[in-house]
């Protein structure tokens, strides 16, 4: 870390690479030294950077990279990383594809680097309270939850980049994108179900993949869930998880408790407010906050010789369950 700052390599240039840098602006140990971007196209808000075409171009020292590539490619920039003995930070989700994340874990592992990805939803607002109370059994015996994550994307969202609306490269539509982060929230809540059936369809827009769709789960304990996500409601809604108990009910939008009816406990939080993230036509993200968070996380872990928040192997899982929902179409 030259100058006592940990430095990172941005991979990509797209929105997400926007985001991650603004937030590491605020990281007082942190700084980017360049971004690689086989166009050398540099993030639109950050166009001073220094612009690599490739990662063994970089000619500033650095400790990290963050991955901000579409979906089908990170595993790609990961081994490469790796490789040079660079930890690796990357952006939901992991990757479309089981094999290639193995590969991405073991290429980490074998390097004795760090592999950590940005699901930042679990550190968000209310969630950790949430996580805290299912896992001490205080909500009671919860039978059933339904997500919403509504969003909606214009045509030029989809026009943005020949890979958006791909199962190639995107590896699908809301269910691996905007959805994923929920689907990971919902997995870290509550585990993997052992049984899922979806119909999934393309309503709206002109793509290969859907752009709405509704899922069930059911888990071994006898809950069952439902999940809805889409890029086609306009004007686009706040995300929303409804806990069901034996105990009462509680219900998040936007990861913020809105309504809290438990039996003999009360609200753990004194929010009242939604933050007003709609789930709009835009896919940029103004607020760092849970980005700030793990990027500082994924720095302690390598500085401490920890692992990350959000490991290699448990954003895989979160792939697994995205790609089965895929998969067990009726």
């Amino acid at each position: 870390m030259p100058n006592g700052k940990f430095r990172f390599v941005i991979i990509g240039s797209g929105n997400i690479a926007n985001t991650f840098i603004s937030a590491i602006e605020k990281i007082n140990n942190a700084e980017v030294v360049g971004v690689v971007s086989r166009s050398l196209n540099k993030p639109s808000k950050y166009p001073n950077l220094n612009s690599y075409k490739k990662l063994s171009d970089v000619n500033e020292k650095f400790d990290a990279v963050i991955i901000c590539t579409p979906n089908g490619l990170h595993h790609i920039s990961a081994i490469e990383a790796a490789s040079l003995g660079k930890h690796v930070l990357c952006e939901k989700p992991i990757d479309i594809n089981l094999d290639s994340i193995d590969k991405m874990i073991l290429a980490c592992r074998e390097n004795n680097v760090k592999l950590g990805v940005t699901y930042q939803r679990r550190y968000s607002s209310d969630n950790p309270i949430i996580k805290k109370l299912i896992d001490a059994n205080k909500l009671g015996k919860i039978f059933s939850v339904d997500l919403s994550v509504k969003n909606y994307r214009d045509d030029n969202y989809y026009n943005s980049g020949e890979y958006r609306g791909t199962y190639k490269i995107d590896g699908g539509g809301p269910f691996i994108q905007q959805a994923s982060h929920y689907i990971d929230l919902y997995y870290w809540f509550f585990g993997k179900p052992n049984k899922i059936v979806s119909k999934l369809g393309t309503f709206v827009h002109d793509i290969e993949v859907e752009d709405h769709g509704a899922v069930i789960f059911s888990h071994e304990n006898g809950m069952i869930s439902t999940i809805t996500a889409s890029t086609a409601t306009k004007p686009g809604f706040p995300a929303k998880m409804e806990i069901y108990s034996d105990k009462g009910c509680l219900i998040l939008e936007n990861d913020v408790i809105t309504k809290w009816q438990i039996d003999d406990l009360p609200n753990p939080t004194k929010q009242k407010s939604v933050n007003t993230h709609s789930g709009s036509a835009t896919a940029a993200v103004d607020d760092t906050t849970n980005h700030e968070f793990l990027i500082k996380d994924f720095i302690d872990a390598v500085s401490n010789n920890h692992d990350p928040l959000i490991t290699g192997e448990s954003a895989k899982n979160t792939t697994e369950m995205i790609l089965e929902i895929y998969q067990k179409q009726f």
